[in-house]
């Protein structure tokens, strides 16, 4: 089983400048493990690399994905493989990087394998859902898929909406894909994670948002409303520009918005900390230590 670098933490913690420096020194590519950057027009506020980073290093599973679409772990899982794999038969270092804590965990501890949903099918549940609401569709899969149903509970609205989704498109509950099997996980992960005193953490998060405003996230926010994306949709529904949206929409006002965004971000950051608390095999190096440190240090921990 093939050992892949990761480096992980929580948001503004440093680990896209730490990855990026040590794919550029050992012939590396970037698969990122960020739920957020892997929308399109989305790029100020989910801290993307920059136009100038991704032409000195390839990056991979970011800006692909339209706003309004969704994405499942089993299908990051899918596509992450295949980028690994990809980057390796090239001969070179793959290098995974994100906060996600879902999708590594789909990565290294694969799910059950579901089958991928259509357009088609998505649209028709989410028509549903705009016309019934959620409390009739969760009546609709407790009929179809009681086990499923009583797991997830009825404000689950990602897993209601795709256990109905897996019934429309075979006929058979989600709980019987869940009762079989998991894969053999294909890669093993050398955890290497960054962590910072909360005070030095919040601080960061803090001037990055107001980087952030400075960038012109109100602009973006703007612009992606304009294009005709709701602004519940699943690309929005992030710590940032729902508070934008906020502002955008004349419900708050510019400070107060930032002061959320901030609030709720650190909050955020407090989560993926106790997440990765959880998860087993990862070295914590010192984020506050210069990055070039801390690249000699993760050189010398994989030889």
């Amino acid at each position: 089983m093939r050992t892949i670098l990761t480096i992980v933490g929580p948001t503004a913690s440093g680990k896209t400048e730490l990855a990026q420096l040590l794919a550029d020194r050992c012939n590396g590519e970037i698969v990122s493990a960020d739920s957020r950057q892997i929308y399109r027009y989305l790029d100020i506020g989910t801290a993307k690399p920059t136009p100038d980073q991704r032409s000195r290093t390839p990056f991979h599973l970011i800006d692909f994905l339209a706003p309004d679409q969704a994405y499942s772990c089993g299908q990051f899982n899918h596509d992450a493989q295949a980028c690994i794999r990809d980057i390796l038969d090239r001969k070179r270092k793959p290098i995974v990087c994100g906060g996600t804590g879902l999708y590594l965990r789909a990565l290294y501890e694969p799910l059950h394998r579901m089958p991928r949903s259509t357009p088609e099918t998505k649209q028709k549940i989410n028509d549903e859902l705009a016309a019934v609401g959620l409390d009739e569709l969760y009546r609709r899969l407790r009929k179809v898929d009681p086990a499923w149903a009583e797991k997830i509970g009825a404000r689950d609205r990602q897993r209601i909406l795709r256990g109905l989704e897996i019934h429309d498109l075979t006929g058979r509950p989600i709980s019987e894909f869940f009762a079989g099997p998991r894969p053999v996980p294909e890669f093993e992960p050398r955890y290497i994670g960054l962590r910072l005193e909360r005070p030095v953490l919040y601080e960061r998060i803090d001037r990055r948002f107001d980087r952030m405003l400075e960038m012109g996230l109100v602009d973006e926010v703007r612009a992606v409303l304009g294009r005709g994306y709701a602004p519940d949709c699943p690309g929005l529904r992030t710590i940032g520009y729902q508070e934008i949206i906020a502002y955008v929409q004349g419900k708050q006002s510019l400070d107060d918005a930032a002061a959320l965004a901030k609030k709720n971000t650190r909050n955020f950051a407090r989560r993926q900390e106790t997440w990765f608390k959880k998860m087993k095999g990862i070295t914590w190096l010192d984020g506050e230590k210069p990055i070039e440190e801390l690249m000699n240090e993760v050189k010398k921990l994989i030889g």
